[in-house]
């Protein structure tokens, strides 16, 4: 068992110190020991040291202590514990400015927060006296020479000034300078130190200067004068090989000229000497092998053939070789400057101040490197074989990526740096290029911090910068929006002048969601303005997007656009989603939105059957008693109010309704009293004013299909209500007739209740139901308005609204108009009393009153004959000797043709729509028409 114990492996100091404590701590805790139980104590020992090598816990938070200490100081002062807040504030202070109270050696932190946590009433139990106890003693006083003053005067004989010169003799003569003062002492050490220096000098130059001119030297000007290093500056002098010649010789003519060209005017440079030009060239600095500046264009590296041919040659080079390599170096050297003198140009926007820092980081890291490559040569270490072609082959994947940049600065005109970087990154990749690629996308990343600082802010805040070229734009200030259109008209997305997006081409996928999550924190500040629109997540999310985060180990095959564009949507996302959620959230909470759409279906979609029929039947009634008030607003206003004043769900103040008397007392309309069509029906506009943040989401256009709706199905309950309420006893001789009307009036009946049928129960009630799903799994504000929308325009077209369908609602129209004919050809009949089989008498003027003579002349039938210009109800002249049962039997037929010429129209054109695949669901109701074919 001892055995076991032991440790196989080695252990640190600080493991050691661990254990031994551990085991003290187990000994003293449990009585245990290794002598007396060593296989418990290791067991303790071991669980001990476990726990403590996992534990989860961190350091005492330093700043949480201070905060604390801080708040008992001012909860003394309240109380009104002055002086022992007094004494806890000096302490608080002293604490502050103890060094590294957050070190890892330092646990005061820990100290002060156990005592907090042990300390009980602090105000009740602490005596101040106490503190006094911890004051430490006074340090003795140090003793000054006004103290020894003080306590024994100078006073006396034998504190007197001696004069010891007087009494001096030339034995004494050379302590002289110890009596003398302290001035003349340093004047005469001085003037000693020149002599001695003068001398020096006079030794090295061999000089047979008198002791005058060496005065005059030590004293004057020259004295102050130090030599130079005259042996190396004439080394320095020869390492100018553009001062100093190096005569060739003609074997080093044939290898470097090919023997063609004369010694006279020949420099030979060694390759050392080339390859340090080069370096120069490369960090920018001006050297004589490669020009810089040509023909006002002051990057370019050019080599001077004239020079390089009659006055610089290599030695164990060819003329074209070393002029190859040189060009080389000159191209690059080209690329590098104008980066170099990009970074000169001053910048304001603070996105390219971005790019320019990231690209002068680049540059010092390659004169980093340039500078080691140099120093190996010319350092004091071991030599270094010196080989341009080497250095080439060295400093060329350095160099290459900054060919690409290069490329992405001259065409910066074009489009912004951003745009070029993001392409030319993923054309890197794309060809394999994996070097550049790197350095391309790290700066990159660089810009795009500063890119995105705008944007977080906007999705954060909803706040714009005031720079001109932001993603968003702000169309009207914020006094100018009227709150119901806040959500559409305030903000968009900036487009330049041809229309396309200002901005990058990998934000357009994510513009609109940059938009709208701005655009809800706003809305969120008009919701909530004394709240805070941040969540609480937020402050969590990463700030930045960075390399690492969207090239992270095992996608180096994924295109980089795809790793970008999902990296940037998940940090798009993250803000989002937590603010969409919190405005959806309020919108279905507090601003009534699921209350609002419940009183557009009771209102516009009859829902409520008994609610419709109460206020069709109420405007219905005032339009048969023939009242001239039918259309006051006020009157209508009152009365839709009335009837939905008892529904919790619509907000009847809200109600409003009016007839558009432009519509209803214009020429082409003679129905003025709203009788004989039910087009007059249409001039009946109903308005529920919905609250701001509602009206938000359900645009006021939206109103357009509700108000059409709700006039299509009053027209069709006009029509029902007419044939409801006509009333016919057959007689005897008129079974024909009577079998006509009949079934006219069921022909009509059935029609409008199949229509009615459709459109609400096959309709209105499953998409309303669909409405209300997709809007709870909107993803933000714009989803949910793209869903009205959407149920919007089915409910258009699936209602027979829309303009592909408009011959069949026009023909349905026909039919009602044509059943409210019926009717007024049946009342007139049965309310002037006419008998069969006898002569209709002749009248001379107009009827019993203007407005049945207004219907007469708006029933003749078009083309009929009508010598007097006014005509009855059965559409006849006057002077025809036909009875009124025969011409009363002719109209029941001629309408029972038309209207089955009608309704197989709509069959027809129901069917093709359906065929067609656009509508699927109109076969139904086709189908449901059928029972009109017959009889």
């Amino acid at each position: 068992m001892l055995g076991l114990s032991q440790p196989k492996q080695t252990m640190t100091t600080t493991q050691l110190k661990v254990r031994a404590l551990i085991e003290q701590l187990v000994e003293r805790e449990t009585g245990l020991n290794n002598e007396n139980d060593p296989e418990n104590f290791i067991i303790a020992r071991d669980y001990a040291l476990n726990k403590i090598k996992g534990h989860k816990f961190a350091r005492t938070n330093q700043f949480d202590v201070i905060s604390r200490l801080e708040g008992l100081e001012e909860k003394f002062r309240i109380l009104g514990g002055e002086a022992l807040a007094d004494a806890l504030q000096t302490r608080i202070a002293a604490l502050k400015d103890l060094i590294d109270i957050g070190g890892p050696n330092n646990y005061a932190p820990e100290v002060l927060h156990l005592l907090l946590e042990l300390s009980k009433e602090p105000l009740k139990n602490t005596r101040l006296e106490d503190l006094d106890l911890l004051e430490p003693p006074s340090p003795p006083k140090e003793l000054t020479w006004e103290d020894i003053i003080a306590d024994d005067p100078l006073e006396g004989e034998i504190w007197k000034d001696v004069d010891f010169g007087a009494e001096s003799s030339d034995a004494w003569s050379g302590d002289e300078m110890a009596v003398l003062p302290i001035r003349e002492r340093l004047r005469r050490a001085g003037e000693e130190a020149k002599n001695n220096s003068a001398k020096r000098r006079k030794r090295r130059r061999g000089d047979e200067e008198s002791d005058e001119e060496e005065e005059y030297r030590v004293t004057g000007v020259e004295g102050f004068v130090v030599d130079g290093d005259h042996e190396g500056l004439e080394t320095l002098k020869d390492a100018q090989y553009w001062e100093r010649k190096t005569d060739a010789t003609d074997k080093e003519v044939d290898v470097a000229l090919g023997g063609s060209t004369k010694l006279d005017g020949i420099w030979l440079v060694s390759e050392l000497q080339a390859l340090r030009e080069v370096i120069f060239m490369l960090l920018g600095h001006p050297c004589v092998l490669l020009r810089k500046g040509r023909e006002d264009d002051e990057c370019v590296v050019w080599i001077d053939p004239e020079e390089l041919q009659k006055r610089f040659a290599l030695r164990h080079t060819s003329l074209r070789g070393f002029d190859a390599v040189l060009e080389w170096f000159a191209e690059k050297g080209t690329s590098l400057n104008r980066i170099r003198a990009f970074t000169q140009n001053k910048e304001d926007s603070p996105e390219r101040q971005s790019f320019v820092a990231a690209v002068e980081k680049k540059l010092a890291e390659l004169n980093k490197e340039l500078i080691t490559i140099e120093e190996k040569y010319v350092g004091k270490g071991a030599s270094q074989p010196v080989s341009l072609l080497a250095l080439q082959s060295q400093i060329e994947p350095m160099i290459r990526p900054f060919g690409s940049l290069c490329r992405i600065i001259t065409n910066l005109n074009t489009s912004s740096h951003l745009e070029q970087l993001y392409l030319a990154a993923c054309a890197l990749q794309s060809t394999g290029n994996i070097p550049s690629y790197r350095f391309v996308a790290t700066i990159f990343f660089s810009c795009l911090r500063t890119y995105l600082r705008p944007i977080r802010l906007w999705m954060e805040s909803g706040s714009i910068p005031p720079t001109g070229d932001f993603l968003i734009s702000q169309t009207k200030p914020d006094a100018e929006v009227e709150l119901g259109s806040f959500w559409h008209t305030q903000f968009q997305l900036r487009r330049t002048p041809h229309g396309s997006l200002n901005a990058p081409s990998f934000v357009h996928p994510v513009a609109d969601r940059i938009l709208t999550t701005g655009k809800s924190v706003v809305f969120l500040k008009h919701l909530i303005p004394s709240s805070t629109t941040t969540s609480d997540n937020i402050e969590e999310l990463n700030t930045d997007i960075t390399f690492e985060d969207v090239c992270f180990p095992g996608t180096e095959l994924a295109p980089f656009s795809s790793l970008f564009l999902a990296a940037f949507n998940r940090w798009i996302s993250a803000r989002h989603h937590s603010i969409s959620a919190r405005l959806r959230q309020h919108l279905f909470t507090n601003c009534g939105l699921w209350r609002s759409l419940d009183a557009l279906d009771l209102i516009f979609f009859a829902r409520n059957g008994f609610l419709f029929e109460s206020l069709a039947q109420s405007i219905f009634e005032k339009l048969d008693r023939k009242a001239a008030t039918w259309s006051d607003r006020f009157l209508l206003t009152e009365q839709i109010q009335n009837v939905f004043s008892s529904v919790p769900e619509v907000d009847a103040h809200r109600l409003r309704m009016s007839v558009k008397r432009e519509n209803l007392f214009s020429r082409a309309n003679k129905d003025t009293a709203g009788r004989k069509t039910v087009n007059s029906l249409e001039s009946i506009e109903v308005d529920y004013r919905l609250p701001w943040p509602v009206l938000n989401i359900i645009h006021n256009d939206s109103f357009t299909t509700y108000r059409r709706l709700f006039t299509f199905l009053l027209q069709l309950r006009r029509a029902r209500y007419l044939l409801e309420r006509l009333n016919r006893t057959r007689q005897p001789g008129e079974a024909h007739t009577g079998n006509v009307f009949f079934a006219l009036k069921q022909r009509f009946l059935w029609f409008s209740g199949v229509i009615v049928a459709y459109i609400t129960d096959l309709i209105l009630r499953p998409l309303t139901a669909a409405l209300k799903i997709d809007l709870e799994k909107a993803a933000d504000v714009d989803s949910m308005i793209a869903t009205h929308a959407a149920f919007i325009n089915k409910v258009r077209e699936q209602c027979l609204l829309g303009t592909k369908l408009a011959p069949i609602h026009k023909g349905i129209i026909s039919i009602l108009n044509l059943a409210v004919k019926f009717c007024r050809l049946h009342a007139a009949l049965h309310d002037e009393g006419f008998t069969s089989g006898t002569p209709r008498r002749k009248r001379r003027g107009r009827g019993r009153d203007d407005d049945s003579s207004d219907e007469d002349e708006a029933e003749s039938a078009p083309g009929s004959p009508s010598s007097t210009g006014v005509t009855t109800v059965f559409g006849e002249d006057e002077e025809d000797e036909e009875s009124e049962e025969g011409r009363y039997e002719r109209r029941l037929a001629d309408m029972k043709e038309e209207l089955q010429g009608l309704v197989g129209f709509m069959k027809d054109g129901l069917r093709g729509v359906a065929r067609a695949g656009v509508m699927p669901h109109l076969e139904m109701l086709a189908e449901a028409l059928e029972g009109y074919g017959s009889g």
